[in-house]
């Protein structure tokens, strides 16, 4: 299954978004159960007028080097990081990561993402903050054929 994360905005500057995951069950499955497994693919807008990407100004102490990923439904919890794209001037619409399959439990979580310059400083976690809720899998029966 994948969750699909839209943020709107910019992330230095603040972001709203919003969440789609699927899911499909009554019954939530063991932690360890691979219907379990999801991915999340975030997407994103980002304005590189006032804090350029580190690849085209270098020098800048607060150039973005990297987006870096989070659940920050308890504790903060490292998901995944992703450089700048490519030639990354002015407002970019689109950006878009996908994260390594990982375990996703099912309930309620809140994904947020940081925008890390070159010394390793992030910006606000609470700033670019969505919510999604993740249902389990459904379990499918497997009853022969009479």
């Amino acid at each position: 299954m994948r969750m699909r994360v839209v943020i709107l905005g910019a992330v230095l500057s603040g972001l709203g978004g919003l969440l789609w995951g699927q899911a499909q069950s009554t019954k939530a499955p063991p932690q360890k159960d691979p219907a379990n497994q999801h991915t999340i693919t975030v997407v994103f807008d980002y304005d590189f007028e006032k804090s350029p990407s580190c690849a085209e100004k270098p020098t800048l102490k607060k150039c973005v080097r990297q987006f870096v990923v989070y659940d920050v439904s308890g504790k903060r919890f490292r998901l995944f990081s992703f450089p700048v794209p490519e030639g990354a001037r002015g407002f970019v619409k689109g950006i878009k990561a996908e994260s390594p399959t990982r375990i996703f439990l099912p309930g309620k979580h809140f994904i947020a993402v940081t925008a890390q310059n070159a010394a390793g400083a992030e910006s606000n976690p609470n700033a670019a903050t969505t919510a999604v809720l993740v249902k389990p899998k459904t379990v499918e029966s497997s009853s022969p054929a009479k």
